[in-house]
């Protein structure tokens, strides 16, 4: 297993003359310390693990460095984000394999590669420094198209939820990412309003600026169309169901005594980890004895106050844990 390096060379290439001498913000990643202790990386003589969101890489990079016998596979449904990774991972190509593809298919992608069984995997949903920069509509200040796919060969955009959904199917999503019940209706109503009136909104920035005519500036650090832009992301990408069936997946490939870590950022994925660790933690057929993992995380853990100070991005972090005893 390893990442083609001449392929690699193209990339970085063409990723120079794209980005310069600058080349693109990358964020560190949150909690590698305990993400390695409860993995334990450096324990092992040698092992395979997967980053199923391995993004631009930060975390596989911090298992590679931690122990030089172990390899990694990276899987992303971010194509564009898999190359800044493998320009990041470079001096470990021959420990990487970087794959295309959503965490829910993780048999038949590790398959491709001639493993079935592993020693850990890793989820961090989290979204990039690099795709908030990637005019794909993230970001509040985009002037670009409402997109927010991940996988740019998916069908379903942000425009496309803006522009098809009723009042009441707009209000119920922004409910669920954790907009006041009141602003959600309130939003939603004007957005069908403004798609009435104009044929739709054009761009992010303009989603965000009617957000906040509806809402108001409020104090804090939040931007008020921050929940808005969350709920759109998540339906369009189905993070929560990717997360819940990535685990699933995934703890299928587990080798017994491997470990599983997820990282989450708000409390809807923190819920669905926590549900379905718990439903793993059972038996899953009448008659069977022992559940399928024993969970490592009773709470979950948060980052500290140091790394809370240093990484900022951190501090709505939450991690749980989980091993394979059957």
């Amino acid at each position: 297993m390893a990442i083609d390096l001449q392929w690699l060379e193209r990339v970085i290439e063409r990723r120079k003359k794209e980005t310069g001498e600058e080349g693109v913000r990358l964020h560190p990643p949150a909690m590698v310390k305990e993400v390695l202790d409860f993995l334990r990386v450096r324990e092992k003589e040698e092992g395979v693990f997967v980053d199923m969101t391995v993004g631009t890489g930060g975390h596989a990079l911090a298992i590679l460095q931690a122990n030089p016998k172990v390899t990694v596979i990276g899987i992303d449904r971010d194509a564009a984000s898999l190359e800044v990774a493998a320009e990041r991972l470079a001096d470990y190509a021959d420990r990487v394999t970087l794959i295309h593809g959503d965490m829910r298919d993780i048999q038949r992608l590790l398959g491709q590669v001639g493993i079935d069984r592993v020693d850990g995997c890793l989820i961090d949903p989290g979204l990039s420094l690099w795709q908030i920069d990637s005019k794909r509509g993230f970001s509040f200040l985009d002037d670009a198209p409402l997109d927010m796919r991940m996988d740019q060969s998916s069908q379903l955009t942000a425009q496309s939820l803006l522009q098809t959904l009723s009042a009441d199917e707009l209000e119920h999503l922004f409910f669920q990412a954790g907009e006041r019940r009141s602003d959600a209706r309130r939003i939603a109503q004007t957005i069908v309003k403004e798609r009435n009136r104009s044929g739709g909104i054009p761009t992010a920035r303009a989603l965000a600026e009617l957000i906040v005519q509806v809402k108001g500036v409020r104090g804090g650090r939040i931007h008020p169309a921050t929940k808005v832009f969350l709920a759109l992301r998540m339906a369009v990408n189905e993070e929560i169901d990717s997360l819940r069936v990535g685990i699933l997946e995934s703890s299928k490939v587990l080798k017994r005594g491997g470990r599983f870590v997820v990282l989450t950022y708000q409390s809807l994925e923190d819920k669905t980890v926590k549900e379905t660790f718990a439903a793993l933690a059972q038996p899953l057929k009448e008659g069977e004895e022992r559940p399928m993992l024993t969970i490592l995380t009773k709470d979950p853990i948060r980052p500290s106050y140091q790394e809370r100070r240093q990484n900022p991005r951190s501090r709505s972090c939450k991690l749980r844990a989980a091993e394979r005893i059957r």
